[in-house]
């Protein structure tokens, strides 16, 4: 774009001064040509590309009016051919000039020259990248090559030094692999024997054995059985104890219905006894208003009879008193002055009399009311005595309940304290458990070392025996024992040890002479054979610690040596064999980088060589003990075993003491819930007992509070017995006070009884007789009257009783029904409860009756077997012995097939030496005993001593082997470094030869279509494209010369304008041939040209284009007229506008 800003190219002017953006779109189709020279639109293959800018200098690109990215636009035109990379579809004027101006080759890289632009064309500049990095590698592998080279003949050098000392070394190896050999041969023999030996040994073993299996029949299946009974009882006591679980359940169950029942009882009898009480006071109240209806009915009668007779006695007085009166009547004359004055005085003492029959009647009201106070407070004393009586028996059954009680409390304290003591005894058996198991392990592990101890004193035979015995007679100084014995090991690594070190049991001796003398007393004494470590001969080495895979530790530095200067011996047979956990571990550290000798903990040993032994079902053990042990006899044997059969007697002692005091403290403690429901049945009935004795002193607080005289009743009594005090004494003073008139009235009457004489007298007693009885019988019926009214009250009052007695009883019988219903219901639940408790009791003492039956079964069984075991033992022993032997063959075997296995051929093939044999060869027993064992040991003894007292530096063999080693791989490096370089160069020459080849090739065609194109163009003329250098077109550029119509060869740069054009124009149509493009547009590419030149190329553009389409920007007639459509731009009122003209005779002429 020239314009700075891209909104510069939105118009602007007077008409639209402020449009918003500017577009610009370009029409595509792709057609097909057709041989008539004409073409066809392939459908739907119309696109539309526009630009679209706005006046914040931002565009967008669409494609048939969708918005897409630049991106996007540029890969859709490429893939149709558009070369958007060269701009080959755009031709300016400039761009034509600048063909002819250019280089033949460009100065630098950010230059362009001809050949830059061709080779941009024809596509091999995609190798320049490429090339330029293949030789950058190429260089750097030359460096390599130089460096590896070096080092090459460096390592050569240094390899060639050493051959000197490799050669005393081989030649000492070889005398080591004939050592070797020798010793092979010697150890097949000892193998052999022990062989011999080991076959003598099975046959003993296998008779014994037999012996041994028609012993076990006899008891066969007891330990099975005895195993199974132990399960058994395991079994018996699990179900015990889950069956006592379930008991104490059920118990505590029964207990919780106990204590209802106990709640059910007291209800009940409260409820009886209320009831009972109720039913007494009825009958008593039926009784007494039964009584007091009678009463009144005697005292109504009594009223009716007395009534009657007092008015039949009325009468009779009437009459008596007529008589009296007519008798009077006779004397009135002689008695009239007495009579008036008895008249005056009886008249005087009437109002006296009426006051005293007044106070007379109120006295005997004020007197019943009294009786009834009184009758009242005796009958509730009857009923206060006996409440009170009742308080005295519940008190009493109190206190029988809480002695119970605290009887009961006391057992349970009892059983708490027991089973506290119990398990507090338990405790301290069970803390001291540990201790005397500790005691019997102790004293089990001392007897088994001691067995094993006095086995690998038996199994070591006569030769230590006898050397010991020897060194204890002081006949020989310097002898220290058997290796094993010389040091302890942790019982851990007791197999790894006695597996990878079978040469525990040599002899250690001071000196070869010591060592000698050891020899000639075992082959003087025929004691058998030994072999001897010399501590004065044993070389020096460095024993410090080394590093291990893995952090392993090294078998030697797990040895305590009991003195110092035992450890080189151990070191002697151990070397640097490490220890690992297992076989997986023992494989990842023996196969490494470097070979160690590895052995397990259980006994599976691999040797450097690779070879792995050891492991199965026997494994090697005792060959080193755990702790200094002294030489053990029979007797010391004996002992110990005896006192472990002490101990393991006193332990199971200790174990049934313990299991006694554990049945204790379970029954105890199984008891102590049962103590517990008993007291709290006797709580429940102390608890209602309590109850019933709060109700009696209610009760007695009632009938006191209600049969005690009230304050009321006792002031009314006080108030009553005042006023019949009181009415006394006024009736007393009253009668005092007419006394006087009485007198003088008997007196008067006296004399008149003198004057009537007899009959008057008689008359007046009779009348006096009567009323005295009237007055009597008064006095009853008022008496009567006043018993009858307090009976009634006390019907009426029994009656309230009564019926309030009733409703109560009717209230408590419902009571009891319910109560009744309830306590059967719970019975029927307790029933079942108590029927499955009882089952439980039943079945837990079946069950502890069947374990204690399988305890004394169990007992009995291991009895027998003990007995059983003692023959047993005895044949094992022997057989033991026997096994010992064949060990102990069988270990000297190993012991020398061990050494075998180590014995080796050292490979001298690859240090110049001839081919000798790899492997020791095996020989058949024929062989070996026409071998001379003692040639053989002399042979060895030489071979020895002269490999002993060589000075060979052996590490040069190593050395040797490095050095040659590093030569093979440095030259393997330098033969890879040379593959590597020669496959960069030819990876190079590649490049360069198919970049050469491709660009000739085009080159070639464009330069033969220049010649061509220019030709036709010039009529005549000529041009071609020449190589500076034709061995390499790349190193100098290309020339593009040029030899116009009669005229001479000249470069391009020489020429005129026109005819730089035309030139330029030729290869430019040359290039279309070599690579059409669909689209081609030219911007006044005929300026410089004449006018036959312009229509030249205006007829070569017509004619010979026919597969792409030449948009033309021309200002020359006789270009533009040859156009099939033209466009013609114009500018009408500051507004560009464009004219389309179809040119008909060039489209009807084509």
């Amino acid at each position: 774009m020239r314009q700075g800003k891209i909104s510069a190219l939105i118009h602007n002017s007077a008409q639209y001064p402020d449009l918003p953006f500017c577009e610009v779109e370009v029409h595509f189709e792709q057609v097909l040509d057709l041989p008539d020279g004409g073409h066809e639109v392939i459908p739907d293959s119309h696109l539309i590309v526009s630009r679209r800018a706005f006046r914040n200098n931002s565009s967008k690109y669409y494609m048939n009016k969708k918005e897409t990215n630049f991106t996007t636009v540029t890969t859709f035109l490429r893939d149709r051919g558009i070369d958007l990379d060269h701009k080959r579809f755009l031709i300016l004027q400039g761009e034509v000039e600048s063909i002819a101006q250019m280089k033949a080759k460009a100065a630098n890289e950010h230059d362009e020259g001809l050949l830059e632009y061709l080779e941009d064309i024809i596509g091999t500049s995609k190798y320049k990248t490429p090339i330029d990095e293949a030789a950058a590698e190429l260089e750097t592998f030359n460096d390599v090559c130089v460096e590896k080279n070096n080092r090459v003949q460096h390592v050569e050098k240094e390899k060639t030094a050493l051959e000197d000392k490799k050669n005393q070394a081989v030649a000492y190896m070889v005398e080591e692999n004939e050592l070797s050999q020798k010793q092979s041969a010697l150890y097949q023999i000892y193998i052999a024997e022990c062989a011999d030996n080991v076959r003598v040994t099975e046959e003993a073993i296998l008779q014994m054995q037999e012996q041994l299996n028609m012993e076990l029949e006899k008891h066969e299946g007891n330990e099975s059985g005895i195993k199974e009974l132990e399960k058994a009882y395991k079994r018996a006591s699990r179900e015990w104890e889950t069956m006592e679980k379930e008991s104490q359940g059920l118990m505590k169950e029964m207990a919780k219905y106990d204590k209802e029942s106990v709640k059910f009882e007291e209800k009940k009898k409260f409820l009886v006894n209320k009831q009972k009480k109720l039913e007494k006071t009825m009958q008593t109240s039926r009784l007494a208003a039964s009584e007091c209806q009678s009463m009144v009915e005697k005292y109504s009668d009594d009223i009716e009879r007395k009534t009657g007779e007092t008015t039949q006695l009325e009468q009779e007085m009437q009459a008596e008193e007529k008589e009296l009166e007519s008798i009077r009547e006779s004397l009135k004359g002689k008695t009239q002055g007495l009579s008036d004055q008895i008249a005056a005085k009886q008249k005087s003492l009437e109002p006296w009399n009426e006051k005293i029959n007044q106070k007379q009647s109120a006295a005997a009201v004020a007197q019943s009311e009294l009786d009834i106070l009184r009758e009242r407070s005796n009958a509730g004393a009857v009923l206060l005595e006996e409440a009170r009586g009742k308080i005295g028996t519940i008190e009493e059954t109190l206190q029988s309940k809480q002695t119970d009680l605290e009887e009961r409390q006391a057992q349970k304290e009892t059983l708490e304290g027991e089973v506290e003591k119990l398990k507090h005894d338990l405790k301290k058996y069970m803390a001291r458990e540990p201790e005397v198991r500790a005691h019997v392990s102790s004293a089990r592990q001392k007897a088994d070392e001691a067995r094993v101890s006095l086995q690998n004193t038996q199994n070591r035979g006569s030769v230590l025996t006898g050397l010991m015995r020897l060194k204890e007679s002081g006949r020989i100084d310097g002898f220290h024992g058997r290796l094993g014995n010389l040091g302890t090991i942790d019982e851990k690594y007791d197999v790894a040890i006695s597996t990878a070190c079978p040469a525990l049991d040599n002899m250690v001796v001071e000196t070869v002479e010591v060592g000698q003398q050891c020899i000639d007393y075992l082959r003087k004494n025929n004691l058998g054979r030994a072999n001897f470590i010399l501590l004065d001969r044993l070389p020096r080495r460095d024993m410090s610690s080394i590093y291990t895979p893995e952090s392993v530790p090294r078998l030697y530095d797990l040895v305590k040596p009991k003195d110092p200067k035992f450890a080189p011996a151990f070191y002697s047979v151990m070397q640097n064999t490490l220890v690992a956990k297992d076989l997986e571990q023992a494989n990842r550290i023996a196969y490494g980088a470097r070979r160690w000798r590895v052995v397990t903990l259980d006994g599976q040993l691999i040797d450097v060589s690779g070879t792995m032994s050891g492991g199965g079902t026997r494994v090697a053990r005792g060959a080193m003990s755990s702790k200094q042990v002294a030489d053990t006899t029979k007797d010391q044997v004996n002992r110990l075993e005896s006192d472990l059969e002490e101990l393991e007697k006193k332990f199971q002692h200790f174990q049934e003491k313990q299991r006694n005091i554990e049945s204790q403290m379970r029954e105890k403690t199984d008891e102590i819930p049962r103590v517990e429901t008993k007291i709290q049945k006797i709580m429940i009935e102390i608890d209602s007992t309590k109850r019933s004795l709060v109700d009696a002193q209610r009760r007695v607080k009632e009938l006191s509070a209600e049969h005690k005289p009230s304050k009321s009743d006792e002031s009314q009594s006080a108030a009553l017995e005042e006023q019949i005090d009181a009415v006394n004494n006024e009736i007393e003073e009253l009668n005092n006070a007419k006394s006087g008139i009485e007198e003088e009235i008997q007196t008067l009457q006296g004399k008149i009884m003198e004057v009537g004489g007899v009959r008057l007298r008689g008359q007046k007693a009779k009348v006096d007789g009567l009323k005295e009885q009237i007055n009597l019988l008064t006095e009853e019926i008022s008496n009567a009257e006043v018993q009858k009214s307090k009976n009634e009250k006390l019907i009426t009052k029994h009656s309230k009783a009564r019926d309030g007695s009733e409703k109560e009883l009717e209230q408590i019988s419902a009571d009891l029904e319910k109560l009744e219903e309830d306590v059967t219901n719970q019975a029927t639940d307790a029933s079942c409860w108590r029927e499955k408790a009882e089952e439980a009791e039943e079945a837990l003492e079946t069950k502890k009756g069947e374990l204690k039956a399988l305890k004394q079964e169990l007992d009995d069984k291991k009895a027998e077997l003990n007995e059983s075991r003692a023959t047993e033992i005895e044949m094992r022993n022997k057989l033991d012995e026997n096994q010992k032997a064949l060990a102990e063959n069988q270990k000297r075997s190993r012991y020398w097939e061990e050494k075998l296995s180590k014995l080796s051929l050292q490979n001298v093939s690859d240090l110049g030496e001839e081919q000798e044999p790899m492997e020791l060869q095996t020989y058949t027993n024929d062989e070996l005993d026409a071998m001379n064992k003692e040639s053989l040991k002399a042979v060895i003894a030489a071979l020895e001593e002269k490999v002993q007292n060589a000075s060979v530096d052996l590490s040069v063999i190593e050395e040797y082997r490095r050095r040659t080693a590093e030569h093979e791989a440095r030259s393997a490096d330098l033969a890879t470094a040379l593959a590597s370089r020669d496959s960069a160069k030819s990876r190079l020459d590649g490049l360069r030869s198919a970049r050469l080849n491709g660009f000739m090739e085009g080159f070639g065609i464009i330069s033969l279509r220049l010649k061509e194109m220019y030709q036709m163009i010039t009529m005549g003329g000529n041009a071609e494209l020449e190589l500076v250098d034709s061995l390499d077109p790349f190193s100098e550029g290309i020339l593009f010369s040029v030899m116009p119509p009669k005229k001479s060869w000249k470069n391009i740069g020489n020429l005129s304008g026109g005819e730089k054009t035309l030139s330029s124009l030729a290869l430019v149509f040359a290039l279309h041939h070599y690579k059409p493009t669909p689209l081609y547009v030219m911007d006044e590419i005929d300026a410089a040209l004449d006018f036959r030149n312009v229509s030249i190329v205006a007829s070569y553009i017509k004619e010979r284009t026919k597969n792409a389409q030449f948009v033309v920007i021309s200002l020359r007639n006789n270009m533009f007229e040859l156009a099939s459509r033209l466009v013609g731009v114009y500018k009408v009122n500051h507004m560009t506008k464009s004219v389309t003209i179809e040119n008909r005779d060039y489209i009807e002429g084509r």
